[in-house]
C-alpha cells in the first residue's frame, strides 16, 4: 500500500469495517491527504496537460488514489460535461449465446479502454406497443450516447426506433458491421455460397435443411439465402426444408422429432442453423452406424467453437464476432463524434470450417 494513506485513514477504515459501514472516498479526501487542492486532484485524474503540476505531485496523488481505491463519480462527471460514458447494446432475441458473448468481448474490450461502460437492453423491453423502448428513454435521459444493435434477421425493423429518434447506432450481424452511412455487408451470405459449392463439388444432391420453429420464431433463419445460393450454383440438388416445432426450445421435443425423421428418411447431407439441432443430428447420424467418412454428412451453418471438441467434430462456419465487436465499438464512437465520413470501412470474412462430419 502506498505511504500516502495516513494512520488516521487506516484507523478510520478499520473502525468503519468493524461497524459494518462502507467508506466512500471522495476527491476531497484525496486532496486533504496529499496537501493539494481538490481542483488539482481533478486535473490529475482527467490528465489535464494545460495545468502545471509537478511530476512528484502527480505521483503522490495517483498513489493515494490507488491505495484508497478511489473511483470518480461517473454520474456527477456526466452532469458537468453534459456527456455520458455508456453505449447501449440491444440484442435480438434469436441470437446465439456464444455469438453474443464473443461480440460483447470485442465491444467491451475497446470501450473499457475509453472508460466507457455498456448497458444491455432486451429486444422487447417495451411493456406494450404504446410505450417507448427503454433504450430510447435512456438515450434522451442522458444515460447512453448511442446504440449497437446485435441483429440477426430484419435489420430495418430492428433499428426503426433509433432511426425514428435520430439516435446514433451501429448494427453488428453475422454478415459484418454497418451504420446508416456504410454499405450493408454480406460476409455470411458469401460463406453460404461456399457451402453450396461444397455440395456441388462433392455431388451431395439429397440435402435436408433443419430449422427450429421456437414458438413462432425461426431462430437464425438463413434457409431462404441458402436456397437461393444452391439454386444458382447447384440447381441439380434436391433441397428440403425440415421444420422442427418446439415450445421454449424443448430438447425432448426436438430429440423425438429428429429421431423419428431420421428413422424414416434417407438423404446425404444434414444442414442446421441451431446448435441444439446440430448436436442432436450428429448423435442420430452416429446411432445409425458410426463411420468416418460419415454416411450422412453434417454441416452447421453457424459459429460454435465447442463443435470442434465433439467426436466426430462437426463442420461449421467461423464468424469473427470478437473482431466485429471491436470494430462496432470503434464505429459507434465515430458516429457519435461525427467523424464517420473519415472512418475506414472494414469488410469481414466468414469461412466454412470442414471437420470430421463432412470430410
Amino acid at each position: 500500500m502506498a505511504t500516502a494513506q495516513s494512520d488516521w485513514t487506516v484507523a478510520e477504515n478499520d473502525a468503519r469495517r468493524e461497524k459494518g459501514m462502507k467508506k466512500s472516498v471522495t476527491a476531497k479526501d484525496i486532496a486533504k491527504l496529499c496537501g493539494v487542492s481538490q481542483a488539482t486532484v481533478s486535473y490529475i485524474i482527467n490528465n489535464r496537460s494545460d495545468q502545471k503540476i509537478s511530476s512528484e505531485t502527480r505521483r503522490k496523488v495517483m498513489e493515494t488514489i490507488e491505495a484508497l481505491h478511489y473511483y470518480p463519480n461517473a454520474s456527477a462527471r456526466n452532469m458537468r460535461t453534459k456527456n455520458c460514458t455508456s453505449i447501449g447494446i440491444v440484442c435480438a432475441r434469436d441470437y446465439s449465446r456464444q455469438a453474443f458473448l464473443d461480440a460483447l468481448t470485442g465491444i467491451s474490450g475497446f470501450l473499457s479502454r475509453l472508460d466507457y461502460t455498456i448497458t444491455i437492453f432486451n429486444e422487447e423491453d417495451a411493456a406494450s406497443t404504446q410505450e417507448e423502448h427503454q433504450y430510447v428513454k435512456s438515450y434522451f435521459s442522458g444515460l447512453i450516447d448511442g446504440l449497437i444493435y446485435i441483429s440477426n434477421r430484419d435489420h430495418d425493423a430492428f433499428i426503426r426506433p433509433a432511426l425514428a429518434h435520430s439516435i446514433p447506432y451501429v448494427v453488428l450481424c453475422m454478415d459484418g458491421v454497418f451504420s446508416g452511412k456504410s454499405p450493408t455487408p454480406h460476409a455470411f451470405d458469401l460463406a453460404l455460397r461456399d457451402c453450396a459449392r461444397f455440395c456441388r463439388d462433392k455431388g451431395l444432391r439429397d440435402i435436408r435443411y433443419f430449422s427450429i420453429d421456437n414458438d413462432g420464431l425461426f431462430v437464425n433463419n438463413k434457409y431462404p439465402v441458402f436456397l437461393n445460393a444452391l439454386t444458382e450454383i447447384y440447381p441439380e440438388a434436391r433441397l428440403s426444408h425440415v421444420v422442427c416445432a418446439s415450445t421454449d426450445r424443448n430438447l425432448e421435443e426436438m430429440q423425438a422429432f429428429l429421431s423419428d425423421y431420421m428413422e424414416h428418411n434417407i438423404f446425404q447431407l444434414a444442414i442446421s442453423q441451431n446448435y441444439d439441432i446440430g448436436l442432436i443430428l450428429q448423435r442420430e447420424i452416429l446411432k445409425r452406424g458410426f463411420s468416418i467418412p460419415q454416411k450422412i454428412k453434417n454441416l452447421f451453418l453457424n459459429h460454435v467453437n465447442f463443435y470442434e471438441m465433439a467426436y466426430p467434430s462437426i463442420s461449421g462456419i467461423h464468424v469473427p464476432y470478437t473482431e466485429m465487436g471491436e470494430y462496432a465499438a470503434k464505429l459507434i464512437m465515430a458516429v457519435i463524434a461525427g467523424t464517420e465520413d473519415c472512418f475506414p470501412y472494414q469488410e469481414f470474412q466468414c469461412r466454412v470450417v470442414h471437420r470430421e462430419s463432412t470430410i
